[in-house]
Formats: structure tokens, C-alpha cells, sequence
């Protein structure tokens, strides 16, 4: 049987977005957006590494 990959850990912790409360200025709204963008790219930027060590660790890649 071949064992499961290795996904670190930190991997698979969520990625924080924006967690104020809501924003009531323009100033606020340009902070939260910024926040969501960042856990966004840190959130897909996971995916793309567990992906990676998935593809890699296939039995049925060429």
C-alpha cells in the first residue's frame, strides 16, 4: 500500500481575511478589501502547494 503524502501542517491552516467589524468608511472598505485580497492569495497560494505534492506523489503520473 503506498502511504499518503505529506502535507505540512501550515498547509492546512485557514488564511485569516478581513475580521473587523463592518466598514463604515471609504478608508475601512479600502482595508477590508486589501485584507480579503491577502487572505485570498494566501489561501490560493496553499492550494497550489497541496496540489503539488499531491500531483507529485500520484501513482499514475507519467
Amino acid at each position: 500500500m503506498i502511504p499518503p503524502p505529506r502535507v505540512p501542517p501550515d498547509l492546512l491552516q485557514p488564511c485569516a481575511g478581513y475580521t473587523g467589524p463592518p466598514p463604515q468608511s471609504e478608508g475601512q472598505i479600502s482595508d477590508a478589501l486589501i485584507a480579503e485580497v491577502r487572505g485570498r492569495h494566501c489561501a490560493n497560494g496553499k492550494l497550489a502547494t497541496v496540489a503539488d505534492i499531491l500531483n507529485k506523489s500520484s501513482p499514475f503520473e507519467g
